[in-house]
């Protein structure tokens, strides 16, 4: 039998053709697409375009994608300009689309070059704001909103919002039954990540978008975008590990952290409600956002600063037992995904007792990996912490009171005799209660495991 040559579309040469399409460089890549800045190859004066070209043959995701980019005709959305297939070695097909080439930068790169105001930022969020009503008017769900899918252009300043790979519609297909939630983890809604630990166990109970989670992610990143970090949870959730998440966690608001303007503080603190229907529509958040904009007062043309340590009106971090802000977030969907790999041991004939293997890094340009085997016990609340254990903390000489000694399991590692827990997709500096160790953050791991439960609730 003749063996049909693989092929790795990220290797494909200048000049290759992909359709009409002459590909000049490759600009970017994420888990399932590559993106290629290209031109057509009988009209060159078109200009640059972006074609988006399948990591895998016949990827469903893109026929998703195509879909609700044809529905959208909005300026602060990229025009879809063709789509089709790209026949590799043997006749094996390769989604691809092609859209129009924004030259500019992503919303956090673009901020760290310029000092915002509170005016600048709100004319922004409008803007993404209306990209979503357009989004949302053609019954779709964008699902990875974030500063990194959002480019500001360099001619006018504009955003628009890109990468719908992670996108649906109403009606769309269903083309994965199981945990995780698509997107990535920083800007899920409380509903997403709630639902994500309540049904842990439960593989195939998929959660059903909404309009308000993409405000929310809209929320997540405005917050980022002027005090520098993902929210604070201001308490640590009460009861069993079991009900510890049984509601979301307040927040630590925006307004404690950095100095904006009240308006703008306002429709962030908005945005990141815990009830949906709090966070209106994306239409009206666009409407109030451009109000805001034009109405605001002389403050919120002043730059958003940091607030210094003794400004800061509520704490970052409660005293006592305290899970990491970014850390808790992201033991919600390894807890979800553990089951989707205990699922597919268990197919094998391989399905371990009392354990729920698996972990999920999110990172923060939406790239998936699939770890070692964890224990459902990892979400057991930690011992307290060091007061020191700040930005920046290194890994302490020798382990800290009631920390976990090698030998360590995985997906722990040995660091000066503690056992350690790599935070996933995370850079120095680290965040407060992580630590720092050759360039990279881990979080302590704290005695012994909690025995397994059962009897989930659907």
């Amino acid at each position: 039998m003749e063996t049909v040559p693989t092929v790795n579309p990220a290797a494909l040469p200048p000049g290759t053709r992909v359709g009409p399409w002459r590909l000049v460089a490759l600009v970017a890549q994420g888990s399932h697409g590559l993106v290629f800045r290209a031109e057509h190859s009988v009209h060159p004066d078109m200009g640059p375009c972006a074609l988006k070209l399948a990591r895998q043959p016949r990827d469903p995701r893109f026929a998703r994608e195509v879909e609700l980019l044809s529905r959208i005709h909005h300026p602060n959305v990229p025009r879809l300009h063709d789509a089709g297939e790209w026949m590799g070695p043997g006749g094996t097909p390769f989604p691809f689309l092609v859209m129009d080439w924004i030259e500019g930068l992503s919303l956090y790169a673009w901020a760290r070059l310029q000092r915002l105001s509170s005016r600048q930022v709100l004319r922004l969020l409008a803007q993404v704001a209306r990209a979503l009503q357009a989004v949302h008017e053609a019954g779709g769900f964008h699902r990875d909103v974030k500063g990194d899918n959002i480019v500001v252009r360099s001619a006018d300043g504009q955003a628009l919002l890109t990468d719908f790979g992670s996108c649906t519609w109403r009606g769309a297909p269903v083309l994965t039954r199981q945990a995780p939630h698509p997107g990535t983890d920083h800007y899920l809604s409380p509903q997403a990540q709630l639902h994500q630990w309540r049904y842990r166990r439960h593989v195939f109970t998929r959660y059903e978008p909404t309009p308000e989670d993409d405000l929310y992610a809209l929320g997540v990143t405005a917050y980022r975008l002027v005090a520098g970090r993902y929210p604070l949870i201001a308490s640590e959730p009460e009861g069993e590990e079991d009900d510890a998440f049984s509601r979301f966690p307040a927040l630590v608001p925006v307004e404690s952290l950095a100095q904006l303007c009240p308006e703008l503080a306002r429709w962030i603190g908005q945005m990141l409600s815990e009830q949906p229907s709090a966070r209106g529509s994306a239409v009206e958040l666009a409407l109030g956002l451009e109000l805001a904009a034009k109405k605001a007062g002389r403050t919120a043309d002043r730059p958003v600063t940091p607030r210094t340590a003794g400004e800061r009106a509520a704490p970052e971090a409660p005293p006592g037992p305290v899970r990491p802000p970014l850390a808790w977030r992201r033991w919600l969907v390894p807890a979800a995904l553990s089951v989707a790999l205990a699922v597919c041991l268990w197919s094998q004939g391989h399905a371990p007792r009392g354990e729920s293997p698996g972990k999920l890094a999110a990172q923060e340009g939406g790239a998936v990996s699939l770890g070692e085997a964890a224990s459902s016990a990892a979400v057991s609340a930690p011992e307290p912490l060091p007061e020191q254990a700040g930005i920046g903390a290194k890994v302490p000489k020798n382990p800290l009171p009631g920390q976990r000694l090698a030998p360590c399991r995985r997906p722990e590692v040995e660091i000066q005799g503690g056992c350690w827990i790599p935070v996933a997709g995370e850079a120095p500096p680290c965040v407060p209660r992580t630590y720092e160790w050759k360039s990279s953050c881990y979080w302590p791991s704290f005695g012994p495991p909690h025995p397994a439960t059962s009897g989930e609730k659907r």
